[in-house]
C-alpha cells in the first residue's frame, strides 16, 4: 500500500469519517482526497489553550477538523479552490462546527487581505510537494506548485503567526534543506522534527516539522514514525492516529 494512497477514489463526491475524531468529511475524488500525511499533521503540532489556528491551503479541511477535534478554540481554513471550500463548509455544518471553523475562499499569497498580522497561535500547512515532474490528472494544484510556492506558505505563515507562535509543516525529504532555508529567512526557528517511513527498511517519504516564530535554538528530533511492520499491517505507533 502506497503511503500517500487516496482513502477512496471510487465515488466522486462522498461523505467519509475522519480517523482520530470521527467527524464527517465531504470529499470529491475528482479534486483531491485527504491522505495519511494530513492525518499525521493534524496530530503533530502543540496546541496552546484557546488556540487560534490557521490552515493555509486547507483542501478538504482534514487537518482543520483534526485540530478542532483536539481542542482548538477556533480554526480558519483558507483555499483558492471553490469546489473544495464548498465541501468543507458542508463538513463544518454537518458536524455542527459553525462557531469553531471559518472557511475562506482566497489566495494565501494575499494573506493580508484575509487575516490580521500576528493573530494566530498556530499555522499549519500541507503544501504542494513538487515543483515539477509528471503532472497528476487528479488534484494537480494540490500536488504541484501551480498556485503557490513553498516560499509563499512560509511568507504567509510568518505574517499571520504571533511572536512565539508555531508553524507546522509536512513536506518531502528532498525539500528539507529548502524548507530550513526558508525557515531561517522568515524567522521561524525549527523546534521539533519527525521523519516518517513506510517501513523500517525504507527511506523516509515525508517529514513533519514544527517551527516557532522568534524561537531560540534547540531542535527536538523525535523517533521516526514507521507506518507498516514486517507483516504489512500498521504499526502500533501508526494505529494511534486512526483510533
Amino acid at each position: 500500500m502506497h503511503p500517500r494512497l487516496m482513502i477512496s477514489d471510487m465515488v466522486p463526491e462522498r461523505c467519509d469519517y475522519l480517523p482520530g475524531c470521527m467527524y464527517k468529511i465531504w470529499q470529491d475524488s475528482s479534486e483531491f482526497s485527504y491522505t495519511t500525511d494530513a492525518v499525521f499533521l493534524g496530530h503533530f503540532p502543540h496546541l496552546v489553550r484557546q488556540a487560534q489556528v490557521l490552515e493555509l491551503g486547507c483542501g478538504t479541511g482534514a487537518v482543520s477538523l483534526l485540530l478542532t477535534g483536539r481542542g482548538a478554540a477556533h480554526v480558519t481554513a483558507i483555499d483558492c479552490n471553490a469546489k473544495i471550500t464548498r465541501l468543507l463548509r458542508r463538513s463544518v455544518e454537518d458536524n455542527g462546527l459553525q462557531e469553531k471553523v471559518a472557511v475562506l475562499d482566497g489566495d494565501i499569497r494575499s494573506i493580508k487581505d484575509f487575516v490580521q498580522p500576528e493573530s494566530m497561535d498556530l499555522i499549519v500547512a500541507n503544501p504542494p510537494y513538487r515543483k515539477n515532474g509528471n503532472m497528476r490528472k487528479v488534484g494537480t494544484a494540490a500536488c504541484h506548485e501551480l498556485t503557490a510556492s513553498l516560499e509563499d506558505f512560509f511568507r504567509a505563515a510568518a505574517f499571520a503567526v504571533r511572536y512565539r507562535g508555531r508553524f507546522a509543516l509536512v513536506q518531502l525529504p528532498e525539500r528539507f534543506t529548502e524548507a530550513m532555508g526558508l525557515a531561517a529567512k522568515y524567522g521561524l526557528q525549527p523546534k521539533k522534527l519527525q521523519w516518517v517511513h513506510s517501513a523500517a527498511d525504507k527511506p523516509a517519504w515525508i517529514f513533519l516539522v514544527e517551527m516557532v516564530k522568534g524561537g531560540s535554538y534547540g531542535l527536538e528530533i523525535m523517533p521516526p514514525l514507521i507506518m507498516y511492520g514486517e507483516d504489512g499491517n500498521l504499526t502500533k505507533e501508526a494505529k494511534k492516529y486512526y483510533e
